[in-house]
């Protein structure tokens, strides 16, 4: 049975020119060395104008807005990787404009303050002569970049501003200033709504488009239009006393390649099981994982399933594991916050279930885990997770992960009142497991796809697809959602209060 709905989530990825005219080369980390100070940022001078540029590390994030934003499942959210670059520690002020422009369109000059009252093309011309005086090739942030930057980029804390929540901190997580406030900024792109779902690298928006967007609100802006998300669109002929602009550039320092290979292919590396079950500490925060024997299943509707059982649960096939372990308990939030440094929404109680997680966030979890540890953890498999959740090859024809009734091992609609609870509170299956039926559902690493009645050994779901494997049930859910044979299946960008994981090892 299926209890999850589907919402759609989209990226926008078009190709951009950028215009600096003259005989700027492209930038490289070697040629921009020169300008790197002992701090870490690049300083330039033109005339007597100094000004700062802060390297922004390429990395994963999630575009839009996300529940933090007030958005959960909006259809704005997407999936985005960008690569390295780097963006103005301030916006441009009057000064450098006055210096490459040869004039002030500010209705209040001040040459310390941010300029205003400039149009797209004006910022154009204007990135256009800093880089034929700089020989270093300027432009605007892509929306893209303009957010990761604007959200701390891979040291976000998950602010609704830039650097707080109330928009009243200058200052964000990279040492960049008024990213929420003070100016609207334009950006490089076109607008347009976000229109697809699949993982985008270093997307630009659309082609062609008479208005331009503009980020990060202003200093009479309210609260909400200072979000890292919000977004406006502006004729690119126009202008304001309350739009400026900041700079960015390539620095040619791209992306980690094998994240996006993990986020977008259906490859996994195993870490060679003992056999032994294992506690492993992350800071304060300790967390075992459980030994699960090699052994032949038989995945699907199996007869004490077959009552409440979908179509996509069928043929009942035969499937060969290796040894693996699992996570005794769901990620709880104490051990989100050890890795990540910040909370989901709602994770209200270290002992609860961490969710308000989508695919991709969980995966960003993994890759900061392993980090620190030096292990392989990983998302379970889909099989991995059903043979985990039936015991294992010893485990009986429970239709629940441990039990033939509901009650005894999940957390679910009939004794939750609808909320997660935590961990570890109902009775573990023969594994020691505890929840894998209820309380959160859990993502799994593979694509969603139909079933084959072909015997396969350690299998991981397509190469490719457009949702993810949900598991489990959840607290809201019915009983009959939290079977072990039960699918759902959602677009990995996507998340709800009742969307958790497990690890695997």
């Amino acid at each position: 049975m299926k209890t999850v709905f589907k919402y759609l989530s989209i990226a926008v990825a078009c190709g951009l020119a950028l215009s600096c005219g003259g005989s700027v080369q492209e930038n490289t980390q070697e040629s921009l060395s020169q300008f790197l100070t002992a701090s870490g940022e690049y300083s330039f001078t033109v005339g007597d104008v100094r000004f700062s540029m802060v390297p922004v590390e390429g990395g994963f994030f999630t575009m839009g807005k996300t529940p933090e934003q007030g958005g959960g499942n909006d259809p704005a959210m997407h999936p985005v990787i960008v690569d390295g670059f780097a963006i103005g520690k301030f916006e441009v002020s009057q000064a450098l404009w006055q210096e490459v422009m040869g004039s002030n369109p500010s209705p209040e000059p001040n040459p310390k303050a941010s300029v205003s009252r400039v149009t797209w093309k004006d910022c154009r011309k204007f990135v256009d002569g800093l880089s034929r005086k700089t020989g270093v090739r300027f432009r605007l942030p892509t929306e893209a970049e303009w957010e990761f930057a604007a959200r701390g980029g891979n040291k976000s804390l998950r602010y609704r501003c830039s650097g707080s929540n109330d928009g009243k901190t200058r200052e964000n997580e990279l040492g960049i200033f008024d990213m929420s406030g003070n100016l609207w900024e334009w950006v490089e792109d076109s607008y347009a709504d976000f229109t697809v779902t699949a993982l985008s690298v270093n997307p630009t928006g659309p082609e062609v488009s008479a208005n331009k967007v503009i980020r990060g609100g202003s200093a009479a802006s309210k609260v909400g239009e200072k979000y890292v998300s919000s977004r406006q669109e502006m004729a690119q002929t126009s202008k304001s006393p309350a739009v400026g602009l900041r700079l960015a550039m390539s620095t040619g320092a791209g992306h980690d390649k094998s994240l996006e290979a993990v986020l977008s292919s259906n490859e996994v590396e195993r870490e060679p099981s003992d056999g032994k079950a294992e506690t492993i500490a992350v800071g304060n925060v300790r967390f075992k994982m459980l030994p699960v024997p090699a052994g032949t299943m038989k995945m699907g509707a199996t007869a004490e399933q077959a009552k409440w059982a979908e179509e996509d649960e069928k043929p009942v096939h035969e499937v060969t594991l290796s040894a693996f372990k699992m996570g005794q308990y769901e990620v709880t939030c104490s051990l989100w916050n050890a890795v990540m440094g910040w909370l989901p929404a709602k994770c209200e109680d270290d002992s609860t279930p961490a969710v308000n997680i989508s695919w991709y966030d969980a995966q960003a979890f993994i890759r900061k885990l392993n980090a620190l540890t030096g292990r392989k953890f990983r998302l379970p498999t889909e099989a991995e997770w059903e043979y985990a959740a039936r015991g294992a090859r010893n485990g009986g024809n429970n239709v629940y992960a441990g039990s033939e009734y509901c009650m005894n091992v999940a957390v679910y609609s009939s004794n939750s009142d609808g909320k997660v609870l935590a961990v570890g509170t109902k009775s573990p299956n023969s594994l020691g497991l505890y929840d894998m039926s209820g309380n959160a559902w859990e993502w799994c690493q593979d694509w969603y796809s139909a079933y084959s009645a072909e015997s396969v050994t350690d299998p991981v779901g397509p190469a490719s697809g457009e949702l993810k494997i949900l598991r489990g049930g959840s607290a809201p859910a019915r009983y009959d959602a939290c079977r072990v044979s039960n699918r759902s299946d959602m677009y990995p960008v996507n998340l709800k209060s009742t969307f958790g994981f497990r690890l695997a090892l």
